[in-house]
């Protein structure tokens, strides 16, 4: 007799809701600390998303009836809770953040970080990150006294430009300070001194990759930057060959160095014949030098930790549960620093690690690929058969774990980053096995860079095997479509303005099109101008020769196919065709005086597809205004600036050009009031 289906629904229902109960279940056994690394992140997260995930992670403790992780997540929320609160409070006390601000702020605290003429102060563990701005010589682990006034913190005027409340909020950092007066009031013992320290030994381990002379040489740059994660010494050029391959992850000490630093200390240790037992701490021991000479970031950190519980549960003979030890290396470092959690790193790290743990759990127990029946017992099979099973499960494990971590870090790459490296997974897949090589004669480099003849064996060994990594990266980054931006082109008709300070501006025209103005310094063309035409989507086909050639050289890295403009006084007009429409560069007459440099900017007309035509004066002068022809003074937008010897300002010569719409340049923006113009057509 078959069953009826009123019967039949409700059986399977409940089999399904039995099996799903089993499933959470012996994960939350597996790992306890789960669900209060999830009561954490929803306490840092705050609002209404993360309240409710807090709650949701401590309702699922008490309906899996684990009430040691439910009392162990509601004191792990708890005391961020408190944390929280106590921070908020020392803000409020200082009044930084207060409306109106005060006309100045007094505190004291210690030098955490230094970036340039500037410097982090924290005025206790659980109190307030301030940034100082224009502070004298100091170093990290002085307490200061600190006078100084509340500075405001802009947001970026253009998409894709460096965002420093952002870059605030991921360092902990609660406001930013002008220095009025700085006094020295001593030198503390605690961590950030220590990252002095480690500071000055990493310096002096790189001094021993890169000697006096060499600092040009790439394969020592990609030496110091992988074995010690000193990426300071490295060019610009050398950082963009591996950010094109998808593999700057390769410079930021992390798990990949750790373990790599510990399988060697391993293997040393088994060959001196220590025993595990006594072998196991040293290994510990060794590895934490490292990560401290490194400069204990924090994805070097979450694998010494990781590592330091695997090998704690090793020595106290328990079973160790990866799992759980992520979790806990992640609310440690929550908890000691809670602002990690809106960093790229903090992310990229841990999220990736999870990955690669789920593609070595699925790719071991995946049926074999290729090579012997996995039925034939392993002591009858063949020296071939053997070799051939350990290089499948090798190529097996190398494609499923290299496409979970790269499936998992592409939409964290694409939010932080804009851009996808179409080239990275087989390219991590190649260099896997040759980064331990490279990492392992660096190492060895350090040890024996002094000592004749061996060290001269090492060195070579080291330098070939970089120049190797480097030409492996560097072929695959220039694939066509190996680096794709992801943000989608800007139309061919549309333009752009990015402001500088001081008046200083540039603009594009046209995608692909020009682009007019020069960045006054490499880092306003680093971290302003090529991330904003990056993020909007902009390629440009023309650019006027920058005078720094710094900056030339970074236009060029960024975009090939650049074409360089140069426009000597006197010249003939210049004429380009690109799919944005027409450009007309106009130089300066000849009998203009060029010894203001404002004088020698030229003047653009440009065509679009459509007939509409716009004129670029920017800080041209008058006179290359007069000498333009009669049948290009005309335009339908006008982009202005403002030249202090010959300004363009009189009120009918603008009406007579005919512009529907008037763009001020900054520069002309503090001379508005000399236009005379309808407020209508005037856009700042």
């Amino acid at each position: 007799m078959m069953p009826s289906m009123s019967t039949t629904l409700p059986d399977q229902r409940a089999r399904r809701e039995h099996v799903v109960l089993r499933v959470c279940r012996e994960l939350v056994n597996r790992a306890p600390l789960l669900l209060p690394l999830v009561v954490v992140i929803g306490v840092l997260c705050g609002g209404s998303v993360g309240w409710s995930t807090a709650c949701v992670a401590l309702t699922a403790a008490l309906a899996l009836r684990a009430y040691r992780v439910l009392l162990c997540a509601f004191l792990c929320g708890a005391i961020m809770v408190l944390c929280q609160a106590l921070r908020q409070r020392a803000v409020e006390e200082l009044q930084i953040t207060a409306t109106p601000p005060p006309v100045s702020v007094e505190l004291r605290g210690t030098v955490i970080r230094l970036f340039n003429r500037s410097c982090i102060v924290e005025t206790d563990p659980l109190g307030v990150r301030v940034m100082v701005y224009g502070s004298p010589q100091v170093e990290p682990g002085d307490y200061i006294h600190i006078v100084g006034a509340p500075r405001k913190v802009e947001k970026p005027l253009v998409d894709g430009m460096f965002s420093q409340a952002e870059w605030m909020r991921g360092s902990g950092i609660a406001a930013s300070l002008q220095c009025l007066r700085v006094e020295h009031e001593g030198s503390t013992l605690g961590y950030a001194s220590l990252l002095r320290v480690a500071a000055d030994v990493r310096s002096a381990l790189a001094d021993r990759l890169m000697p006096h002379g060499t600092a040009n040489d790439v394969r020592r740059q990609v030496l110091c930057a992988l074995v010690l994660g000193e990426k300071e010494r490295a060019d610009d050029s050398t950082i963009d060959i591996f950010r094109r391959g998808g593999c700057l992850h390769a410079f930021a000490v992390s798990g990949l160095h750790v373990g790599i630093v510990a399988g060697i200390l391993w293997m040393l240790l088994r060959l001196c014949r220590v025993r595990p037992g006594w072998g196991r701490p040293v290994q510990l021991i060794g590895v934490g030098l490292y990560v401290f000479a490194t400069g204990m970031d924090v994805p070097a950190l979450r694998a010494y930790v990781m590592l330091a519980v695997l090998m704690g549960s090793l020595i106290l003979r328990r079973r160790p549960s990866y799992l759980n030890a992520w979790c806990f290396a992640a609310i440690l470092i929550l908890m000691i620093q809670p602002w990690q959690l809106f960093q790229p790193g903090f992310r990229l790290s841990f999220v990736v690690y999870g990955a690669i743990c789920l593609g070595v759990r699925y790719g071991m127990s995946d049926t074999p690929w290729f090579g012997p029946d996995s039925y034939i017992p392993v002591r009858i099979r063949s020296l071939r058969e053997r070799l051939s099973a350990r290089g499948e499960l090798f190529v097996r494990g190398a494609v499923v774990v290299s496409m979970c971590a790269w499936l998992v870090s592409l939409p964290l790459t694409i939010a932080h980053f804009h851009v996808v490296n179409t080239a990275s997974y087989l390219l991590n897949i190649l260099i896997a096995p040759l980064l331990p090589v490279v990492m392992s004669m660096g190492l060895l480099l350090l040890v024996f860079a002094g000592v004749p003849y061996l060290g001269g064996v090492v060195q070579a060994g080291a330098l070939s095997s970089a120049g190797w990594l480097v030409s492996l990266v560097g072929m695959f980054g220039s694939i066509p479509g190996a680096c794709l931006p992801a943000t989608s082109p800007a139309p061919a008709g549309d333009y752009m303005v990015m402001p500088f300070g001081y008046g200083k501006s540039a603009c594009v025209l046209g995608n692909p099109g020009i682009l007019v103005g020069d960045a006054p310094k490499k880092n306003d063309a680093r971290y302003v101008l090529q991330p904003a035409l990056f993020h909007a989507g902009y390629s440009p086909a023309l650019c006027l020769a920058p005078r720094d050639a710094s900056t030339r050289k970074l236009y060029s890295q960024t975009w090939p196919d650049l074409c360089f403009l140069t426009t000597p006084p006197g010249s003939k007009p210049q004429c380009f065709t690109t799919p944005a429409g027409l450009f007309t560069i106009f130089p300066p007459p000849a009998d203009l005086p060029v010894s203001y440099s404002a004088n020698a900017s030229p003047i653009i007309c440009w065509q679009r597809t459509d007939g509409q035509r716009f004129l670029f004066i920017g800080n041209a002068a008058f006179s290359t205004f007069e000498s333009l022809p009669a049948d290009f003074r005309h335009a339908d937008v006008l982009f202005l600036g403002y030249n202090s010897h010959e300004p363009i300002t009189a009120p009918s010569l603008l009406r007579k050009i005919g512009m529907k719409r008037i763009i001020l340049l900054p520069a002309a923006r503090d001379h508005r009031a000399e236009l005379s113009l309808p407020p209508e057509i005037v856009q700042p």
